[in-house]
């Protein structure tokens, strides 16, 4: 069900999920081990481009070798774990 939405319905579908709690602990480990593995397999880093869209709504671009994934949140760790996601689906095809 949540696969087959596109990547565009499931960083809003997330996006809703995140702001209807209250409190949400945000574990960046994903992040980490994703761009851990990324230098790994790549020798590169990985980068952000980050902005704030005119909703108040924080836009990342993962910058990859393999792509650019973007990811939306209400704030740039959400935003970061959205992209991370899509870049290991991606990744891992």
């Amino acid at each position: 069900m949540f696969s087959d939405l596109s990547a565009e319905e499931q960083n809003l579908l997330l996006l809703e999920l995140t702001k209807s709690k209250k409190e949400v602990h945000i574990d960046t480990s994903n992040i980490t081990a994703f761009a851990t593995k990324h230098q790994k397999e790549y020798g590169k880093d990985i980068t952000f481009t980050v902005k704030k869209d005119n909703l108040g709504f924080i836009e990342v671009i993962l910058h990859t070798i393999f792509g650019n994934f973007k990811g939306v949140g209400t704030n740039q760790k959400i935003a970061k774990q959205h992209a991370v996601m899509l870049a290991n689906e991606a990744w891992e095809g």
